[in-house]
C-alpha cells in the first residue's frame, strides 16, 4: 500500500465520525450533565436512608439510650434534628439543580448551573466531615465529665495527680482518630462523588471551550 492509498483510508476513517453543531453538542453536554446531576441526587437520598436505617438496627437502642444519658435528652436530639434539616435542604439543593439544567438554556446558564452543582456537592462532602468531627470532639468532652467510667478513671489515684497531662493525651488521641476516620470517609467520598464531579468538570470544560 503506497502512501496515497493509505491518506485516501485515514480520509475514509475520518469522514465515518458524525459531525455535530454547536447547539447539538450543546445538547448533549446538557443531557449528560443532566443524568450526573439527578445520580448525585440518587446516590446522596441512598447515603441518607442508608444512614437513618442504621439507627433502627438491633442492638442500636442500647447505644442510643446509653449516648442520651450521657450527653443529654436535649443535646442528642437536637444535634439529630439539626442535622437531619441540613441534609433535607441538601437534598432539595441537589434536586434544584437538577431541574435547573436544561438543553434548551444558554450555554452560560448551563456552564453556571453546572458549577452551583459542584459548588453545592462539595459543601454537602464538606458539611458532613465537618459534622462528624465537631458531634465527635463534643462527644469526647462530654463523656470526660459524665460518663461514669472516666469518671472512676479520673478519680484514681495515678490519673488524679497528672489531670493536665491527661486532658492533653485523651484529646490530642481524639482528634488523631477522628483525624483518621475523617481522612477515610473523605477517600469514600472522593471515590463516590469525585468521578461524578470529574465529568461534570470536563463538561463545564467543554461549554466554555465552546464559548471561545
Amino acid at each position: 500500500m503506497d502512501q496515497l492509498d493509505i491518506l485516501k483510508k485515514e480520509w475514509d476513517t475520518q469522514k465515518a465520525y458524525p459531525s455535530y453543531s454547536k447547539e447539538q453538542l450543546k445538547s448533549m453536554l446538557a443531557l449528560k450533565s443532566t443524568s450526573i446531576v439527578k445520580w448525585l441526587l440518587i446516590i446522596a437520598i441512598i447515603e441518607f436512608v442508608v444512614l437513618t436505617a442504621i439507627n433502627f438496627l438491633p442492638g442500636m437502642s442500647k447505644y442510643h439510650g446509653e449516648s442520651i444519658r450521657i450527653m443529654g435528652e436535649v443535646f442528642y436530639y437536637g444535634s439529630y434534628i439539626v442535622h437531619y434539616i441540613v441534609i433535607a435542604y441538601f437534598i432539595f439543593l441537589f434536586y434544584s439543580n437538577y431541574k435547573r439544567i436544561q438543553a434548551t438554556q444558554p450555554t452560560r446558564s448551563l456552564m453556571k448551573n453546572i458549577l452551583r452543582t459542584r459548588k453545592t456537592m462539595k459543601w454537602y462532602i464538606w458539611y458532613n466531615l465537618a459534622y462528624i468531627f465537631i458531634l465527635g470532639i463534643a462527644v469526647s468532652i462530654v463523656m470526660l465529665f459524665k460518663d461514669p467510667k472516666m469518671i472512676e478513671m479520673m478519680q484514681s489515684e495515678t490519673v488524679a495527680n497528672h489531670q493536665v497531662m491527661f486532658y492533653t493525651i485523651y484529646i490530642l488521641f481524639t482528634i488523631l482518630v477522628f483525624g483518621v476516620m475523617l481522612s477515610i470517609l473523605y477517600g469514600i467520598y472522593s471515590l463516590i462523588y469525585g468521578i461524578l464531579l470529574r465529568r461534570l468538570r470536563f463538561n463545564y470544560e467543554e461549554l466554555k471551550r465552546m464559548e471561545v
